[in-house]
Formats: C-alpha cells, sequence, structure tokens
C-alpha cells in the first residue's frame, strides 16, 4: 500500500479556556515538516509552547509556559507574550510628545512596565490563518482605544506569525494611529534550548552582534553612558557561556540580578540580513539565531522569576532558569521613552520584522 503523503506545514485551532471575562480563547498549533511545532494563543498572541528537535532527533519544548488559560491571565512575567504599546520601562509614567506630556498607568512601584496593567499581552485578538506550501501563519489584530493605560491615540495593531519549511519563525509587528503616540514592540518568549524543565542556562553560548551596551543605574535605567562591551561582563561578540559572569560581582549583573541590559545592535544588523543575537545549548545541539530590524537588543536571563510560578508539566520555573532575546527599538537614555523612533505619527505606519532560525549541530 503506498504510504500517504503528509501536507506540511499545517495550522490548526483549538480551544484554550474561557477567560474571566467569559470570552473564549483559542490556541493555534502550527507545524512543519521538520519537527517545529508551535503553538500560539489569541490571548497575548502568547507562544504557549515550541517544540523542536535536537541532534538526536528527540523533540523538545523550549520555552516557558503554562497548562492552561487562568495562569496566562495571573502571570506576572509575560511568558511568550507580545509586549506593548511599549517594551521597557517609563519612569513616573511620564510621556512627552510634541510639548504634550501625558500621565500613563504606573504598574511598576514608580514607573510604567510594558505597556501597563491590561496591555497587549492581556488582551484577547482576533486571528485569522493563511497557508501556502512553504509555510502556515497566524494573523492576529487588536485595536488599542484612545488613552488606554495613559497613551495617546486609537492604534491598530497587527502581528503576523509564520512558521516556514525551513525551520524559521518570522513575526511581523504592523501598527497604525489617528493621534501622535509612542510605540515600542517586541516578543517576550524564555528560551531554554534544552528543554523548558531542564533546570538553569549557564551551559548556554551567547553571542551579541553589539559593540556597545548602555550600563543602568539602581533603579534599573539607563544612565546616559553608551559603553564599549570589549573587557567586560558584557562582551558577547564571540560565543561565550551564560554561566561564566551571570554571577560575578560586575556591577551592571549584580544591579540586575543576572543580565538585563541594552546592547546597541551594529549596523550590518539592522539590515536585518545579518545575525542580531545566536543561542547554542551543546549538549542537545540546539541552535537558535535571531534577524531583527531593530536597532537594540535586552539579553534577559530570567532574573526575577522566583519559584513561585507552578508552569507546564509542574515545572516551578527559578531564577535564571530560561533567557530572552527581546529587539526593540532605541530606548531614550533617561527614561526609556521620548526618543524619536519609537514616535509613531499617523501618516507613517509602524512596521517591524523579526525572525527566529531553528538549527541543530553535530
Amino acid at each position: 500500500m503506498p504510504t500517504k503523503k503528509v501536507s506540511c506545514p499545517t495550522i490548526t485551532q483549538s480551544d484554550f479556556g474561557t477567560l474571566q471575562n467569559g470570552e473564549s480563547a483559542q490556541l493555534y498549533t502550527l507545524e512543519n515538516c521538520h519537527g517545529v511545532k508551535i503553538k500560539i494563543s489569541n490571548y497575548g498572541g502568547i507562544i504557549v509552547a515550541l517544540e523542536t528537535l535536537d541532534k538526536h532527533s528527540n523533540s523538545a519544548d523550549i520555552v516557558l509556559g503554562y497548562e492552561n488559560i487562568e495562569s496566562y491571565e495571573n502571570d506576572p512575567y509575560y511568558l511568550g507574550a507580545i509586549i506593548g504599546r511599549y517594551a521597557g520601562r517609563i519612569d513616573h509614567g511620564l510621556l512627552t510628545i510634541n510639548e504634550n506630556t501625558y500621565q500613563l498607568e504606573l504598574n511598576n512601584n514608580d514607573n510604567q512596565l510594558h505597556g501597563g496593567f491590561q496591555a497587549l499581552n492581556k488582551q484577547l485578538w482576533q486571528a485569522t490563518c493563511t497557508s501556502s506550501t512553504e509555510y502556515v501563519s497566524l494573523i492576529l489584530h487588536h485595536t488599542s482605544p484612545d488613552g488606554a493605560n495613559g497613551f495617546p491615540g486609537n492604534v491598530d495593531f497587527k502581528v503576523i506569525y509564520s512558521l516556514s519549511n525551513n525551520n524559521e519563525l518570522t513575526i511581523e509587528y504592523f501598527a497604525s494611529t489617528d493621534k501622535t503616540t509612542a510605540i515600542n514592540l517586541t516578543q517576550h518568549s524564555y528560551f531554554n534550548l534544552a528543554g523548558h524543565n531542564s533546570g538553569d542556562i549557564y551551559q548556554h553560548q551567547i553571542q551579541l552582534n553589539a559593540e556597545h551596551f548602555l550600563p543602568m543605574n539602581e533603579r534599573i535605567y539607563p544612565t546616559g553612558e553608551i559603553r564599549p562591551v570589549k573587557n567586560s561582563a558584557h562582551d558577547f561578540k564571540q560565543l561565550k557561556l551564560l554561566g561564566s559572569d551571570i554571577k560575578s560581582n560586575d556591577e551592571q549583573v549584580v544591579i540586575a540580578k543576572g543580565y538585563d541590559n541594552y546592547w546597541l545592535t551594529n549596523d550590518n544588523a539592522i539590515t536585518g540580513e545579518v545575525y542580531t543575537a545566536r543561542a547554542i545549548e551543546p549538549n542537545s545541539g540546539r541552535q537558535l539565531t535571531m534577524y531583527s530590524d531593530n536597532s537594540c537588543l535586552i539579553l534577559y536571563t530570567a532574573n526575577y522569576i522566583d519559584g513561585s510560578q507552578t508552569g507546564k508539566q509542574g515545572t516551578v520555573y527559578q531564577q535564571h532558569s530560561a533567557f530572552c532575546f527581546e529587539p526593540q527599538r532605541l530606548a531614550n537614555n533617561l527614561t526609556g521613552a521620548n526618543i524619536k523612533n519609537t514616535i509613531l505619527n499617523p501618516e507613517q505606519p509602524f512596521y517591524s520584522k523579526t525572525r527566529f532560525i531553528f538549527e541543530t549541530l553535530a
């Protein structure tokens, strides 16, 4: 009997539970022909699971997450979510645009973090799917009203997740506004290439296409200095073990309890054609390479995860159990806001693109 030809890549939809407001969340599974399977919810645009093969052809889920929608509604860590309207901290929630000052909602002591309460990561997005012989896409839409969390402008957001048969996950961000506002979007997946439940990430090797980073003060805001990475704990120009300096007495590492700075990506990376960041986990052979057109990157090493949340398969996630590559626009050296390339005008829509490529090394 002839073997039935498998059609791939594919995208399927299933229920993911009911939100506290009574709305139903959905889970979309994107799967290609080479063992990559990605589960994304239209709640928060969250990447719930991301399965890839290791060098022995064994599959593992390599992102932190939860089993149910209730846990995501209560999640304090932004696991796997789309972040916005503004990724990062805005000091005292004060945003000044064209000499107008807006008081934003404060959700992190005396600042606004990642867009405030009920930001893009806590919204139920409208979803549609498309497919071809080479890739499948999940298209998410959300309209944020004027004044949401204090931000001006009605903003229409669109995020497209696409998985190809080349083991490439592409994330495209679109936004348009009817009033000048501030926009800074990123994706907040927590990666552990050995598997989400495999413990710390100290054996991961990281490489960043960046010659400079922004030191921060004890309030975790950039000081205004642009510092070369050379001869510092923040030098990842060549592959380097995360564990080598993550517990060092470097002032910046101590402040952050790990890594949580802005790196300024080199000009060749901003083209989107040369890598921005790379991670390798040698035991599994998994390699993740990221390309992005953004001007900076935050490497965050799950410094504030504290064992208080139970994740998938009953896993209690701990500090340094994952890393995030967060490409975004350059933040203001003093406040985290008000920089020109995060300003969105009605006449010029926002667009950004990030690609993750999954490979295995022998």
